[in-house]
């Protein structure tokens, strides 16, 4: 009876949600769209995990700069559950954006440090100080676990701006202000985004990212999670030339192999 007593534990363990997409704020013509993107295994229950963000005291009268650890935001996420696309997107409004799947305020600080953080069990309030000497190592850590997090390292830490806490980081500290991050389909690394806001194509809220190293399945050249008619026009408007992105036969020349593969692997990748 052990073995399958052990097998059946094991299937029923599944992968924690991550973060994958954050938008802290957007330079003209679109101003102030911040999101938060979840992503993890449809259904499962977002109970106990809570997302704990992490500044300074900066807007408050007589506050000491610099300061750090200052909790600027918690949003708890008892009572939902990823959504069956897998993609959990949370903002405080739909303007500009697809509905959220959860509306929060989110109180993302741009032009400063920010530590964004998925926690478990959170113990947290507004404005806890969590880092007593300013130090960069956190004090108090009122949670049992750290699911995922992220800093945003825009200006020098501990000089012109608070410390981060989160290992994944974007920015180094040295410019240009971070706005937006993304994590990497295929990698899982994050990368640093445009300022601006642009729906669709750097901006996927609700959406499957990008990969960072290529595409992640045969025949989707346009990279946007399945082959289709988009893959297929630019195979055709690439036809007899060399060296391109169509040339999915690797054989230095788009041509009829390259569209007998891209026709085999038609439709959604299986990701």
């Amino acid at each position: 009876m052990i073995a399958p007593l052990l097998c059946g534990a094991l299937l029923s363990v599944t992968a924690p949600p991550m973060l994958t997409e954050i938008r802290v704020d957007s330079l003209n013509p679109m101003l102030n769209i911040e999101y938060i993107e979840l992503t993890g295994v449809a259904g499962d229950s977002l109970d106990g995990l809570s997302i704990v963000v992490i500044g300074d005291l900066e807007d408050l009268p007589g506050a000491p700069i610099p300061n750090s650890g200052i909790i600027e935001a918690v949003i708890s996420l008892d009572g939902l559950s990823i959504p069956d696309d897998r993609y959990m997107l949370i903002s405080s409004s739909g303007l500009l954006l697809p509905t959220p799947d959860f509306v929060a305020f989110l109180n993302l600080e741009d032009a400063d440090n920010l530590t964004v953080l998925l926690v478990r069990a959170c113990k947290c309030t507004l404005s806890d100080d969590l880092d007593f000497n300013d130090d960069g190592v956190l004090d108090s850590t009122p949670w049992s676990e750290i699911v995922d997090g992220l800093s945003f390292v825009s200006t020098s830490e501990g000089d012109l701006s608070e410390w981060t806490y989160a290992s994944a980081r974007v920015g180094d500290g040295l410019g240009p202000l971070t706005f937006k991050a993304t994590r990497c389909r295929d990698t899982g690394d994050w990368r640093a985004g445009s300022a601006s806001f642009h729906l669709g194509t750097l901006d996927t809220p609700g959406l499957p990212n990008a990969p960072c190293a290529g595409s992640l399945c045969v025949g989707d050249i346009v990279v946007n999670g399945s082959v289709g008619a988009q893959d297929l026009a630019l195979l055709l408007d690439s036809w007899g030339q060399l060296n391109t992105v169509a040339d999915l036969s690797d054989d230095g020349l788009v041509g009829a192999q390259d569209l007998s593969i891209l026709l085999a692997h038609w439709g959604d990748c299986e990701l």
